[in-house]
């Protein structure tokens, strides 16, 4: 059968998850709405609030917004400000922001889907996985912000489910998503990085409600001189008619540090090399970084001038990590990039791309970074760091993930005023996003 044929047949299957899987997507919904409560007073998200104040869809501070699609924007513009939310890797993706802000928005204006919420994620993970397996590392490769090039097809397979979309309706929603589907890595660094993740959600949900009002599309938009030959490079990395299409719920990364996700294997190696050399490190040592092919494509920022410059630079981030043991939210404020002691350490750090050997690698999870401090001739310190830190085969621990989303409820707290415990977050939020407590762990 086709792509687009399994494709829709999976959208109309309810997925059978078990336990395991259901509790990590309701991990996925805690993480997501957590930056997004921490990423709420960002410049990007206060603006958007501010252009689509007043209307009929309500937002997680209680205010309100013109509609769903608005709502689902401005959730997504929040959630990935500070870019603290999950990744999924063979996709390259932030998968979660994308899918909860367009799911939450469209059952806070329709309640009664609510019971299938958790089941229209998987949905929407599984066709995000495949399209990524599908287009492969060079999609990301060549610039695309895959986020948002896969994220309207994943948001529109997620609602067509939660919709009850059928036949025709859902073929007409994909394609009417894959016509907004865009988004640069030339954005990184700035607030439109924010917009193009909130423009995804949106998108997604916009294509299901003009689908389901009867506005049709292609039926095969993966066919011939479509969304794979075009966003897919000179080829594609597997044929779209054998990769399997199917909810994963298992594969998603949860991020421990809140910068760009390919500068977190970097500080899991600096932070093992900092427990290693025990000692202040001596003034002329010699920081080498030595990162896999693909591993610096997002990480263009050298000179980082603000905070969200440095969530995308790979010799900040480690210099971080080397220097205080920690990276959190605090280390990416503006003022915080022009410390003397980082940028003395900047400056002296490194960094060594590897050339391609063999075939185009798929997603960014292969290859290894190595972190090496010498001095006088001598090796001080060496790390490596094969596995992202929260990623499946190096899982948060429970305490790990509890500090982040505390944090996070934190900083909500500071800016706004409004405490909100993590007792009560998950409580409210489990509400929300469960059929029944027994779904929620």
């Amino acid at each position: 059968m086709s792509f687009i044929g399994r494709l829709c047949d999976m959208i109309g299957t309810q997925p059978a998850l078990s336990a395991e899987e259901r509790g990590a997507v309701v991990m996925s919904f805690e993480d997501t709405v957590a930056v997004m409560y921490a990423g709420w007073s960002a410049s990007s998200a206060v603006a958007a609030r501010r252009i689509f104040a007043d209307g009929g869809a309500r937002l997680l501070d209680g205010s309100y917004v013109q509609s769903p699609e608005h709502a689902a924007l401005v959730h997504g513009i929040a959630g990935h400000a500070l870019d603290y939310d999950d990744v999924q890797l063979t996709s390259v993706t932030h998968p979660s922001i994308v899918l909860v802000a367009a799911l939450m928005a469209m059952c806070d204006a329709r309640p009664n889907l609510a019971p299938r919420m958790i089941d229209a994620y998987a949905v929407g993970l599984g066709a995000n996985i495949a399209l990524g397996e599908v287009l492969g590392f060079e999609h990301y490769d060549r610039g695309w912000h895959a986020t948002s090039t896969i994220g309207p097809l994943s948001a529109a397979a997620a609602l067509a489910y939660l919709l009850e979309l059928e036949g025709p309706a859902v073929r007409s929603a994909l394609a009417l998503a894959a016509a907004q589907a865009g988004g640069f890595q030339r954005n990184f660094g700035t607030e439109a990085k924010h917009v193009q993740a909130g423009q995804a959600a949106a998108a997604g949900l916009r294509s299901v409600l003009m689908a389901e009002a009867g506005i049709a599309g292609c039926p095969d938009i993966f066919g011939e001189r479509g969304f794979f030959d075009l966003y897919g490079g000179a080829s594609v990395a597997a044929d779209p008619d054998k990769v399997e299409i199917a909810p994963n719920a298992l594969s998603v990364s949860r991020k421990l540090f809140p910068c760009c996700y390919l500068t977190h294997r970097m500080i899991g190696a600096a932070l093992a090399a900092r427990r290693t050399l025990g000692a202040e490190m001596p003034e002329k040592a010699r920081i080498v970084l030595r990162v896999p092919y693909g591993g610096m494509r997002p990480l263009h920022v050298t000179d980082p001038q603000n905070g969200a410059e440095a969530k995308f630079c790979a010799t900040y981030c480690t210099a971080v990590a080397l220097a205080q043991g920690t990276v959190g939210l605090q280390d990416f404020e503006d003022s915080a990039v022009f410390r003397p002691d980082i940028r003395n350490l900047m400056a002296r750090i490194e960094v060594i791309e590897d050339a391609l050997e063999g075939d185009m690698p798929v997603g960014v999870d292969h290859g290894t970074v190595r972190l090496q401090i010498s001095a006088g001739g001598q090796t001080l310190a060496e790390a490596e760091a094969v596995f992202y830190p929260g990623a499946p085969q190096a899982p948060a621990t429970p305490e790990a993930f509890d500090a982040k989303v505390s944090d996070c409820l934190s900083i909500w707290h500071q800016q706004t005023g409004q405490r909100l415990t993590l007792a009560d977050f998950r409580r409210h939020l489990h509400e929300k996003i469960c059929a029944d407590a027994a779904h929620c762990p």
